[in-house]
């Protein structure tokens, strides 16, 4: 049995500037010319990828973490609970009736962390993402997740949320269309074996 591996150099395909990286990271950014790129698993190529840094004011940043942002439209096809049915209230957010549908950007963390730290992430910054600036050339690493990844945990925040609600919940049927997916640089602040997000003070791992 043969067994092939290929060696990808870690240097930006646009101006040539090394990439600074973790060990499992499938997501790279280059701070000479500020160009994001994703592994492509198949070519083993680096691709273009849209990246944003988010800006807070009057606190110190230890670090920027990747999460995924992911433009989606939900379709309610079904909720009910016990001894009756409701709608579905996606992070604040209810649709008119059942088939109707919503558009929601999920926020889902773009790196390997704790189930009890992700999904209270991703359901904070999907739900009340926040007011903030952008910022530039700004280091980003430990990007390890790919998008099929986060698209799997934002169905997960979705039925965490919904299942987390104080009526019994018995039935929940819904689509997701996602659209193109985008990485933006969160800050975290603290130590470094305990960061926060600088908006909402939630745990990153």
């Amino acid at each position: 049995m043969t067994i092939g591996y290929r060696l990808v150099p870690l240097s930006c395909p646009s101006c040539g500037a090394p990439l600074q990286a973790e060990s499992d990271d499938v997501i790279y950014y280059c701070t000479a010319c500020r160009n994001g790129y994703l592994l492509d698993r198949a070519s083993g190529q680096l691709r273009p990828l849209a990246v944003t840094f988010l800006a807070v004011a009057g606190k110190i940043v230890t670090r920027h973490l990747p999460f995924w942002w992911l433009p989606a439209r939900v379709q309610l096809l079904e909720r009910s609970t016990e001894g009756g049915s409701g709608l579905l209230s996606l992070f604040g957010k209810s649709p008119q009736g059942v088939g109707d549908a919503l558009d929601v950007n999920f926020a889902i963390p773009a790196y390997v962390a704790p189930l009890k730290s992700l999904v209270p992430l991703a359901q904070r910054y999907t739900g009340s993402f926040p007011n903030a600036g952008e910022l530039l050339a700004e280091r980003l690493t430990g990007g390890a997740l790919r998008v099929e990844d986060a698209q799997k945990w934002a169905h997960f925040a979705l039925i965490s949320a919904e299942a987390a609600k104080p009526d019994l919940l018995t039935q929940l049927r819904y689509t997701i269309a996602f659209g193109e997916a985008r990485l933006l640089g969160v800050p975290f602040v603290g130590e470094v074996a305990a960061l926060r997000d600088a908006f909402f003070g939630l745990p990153a791992s």
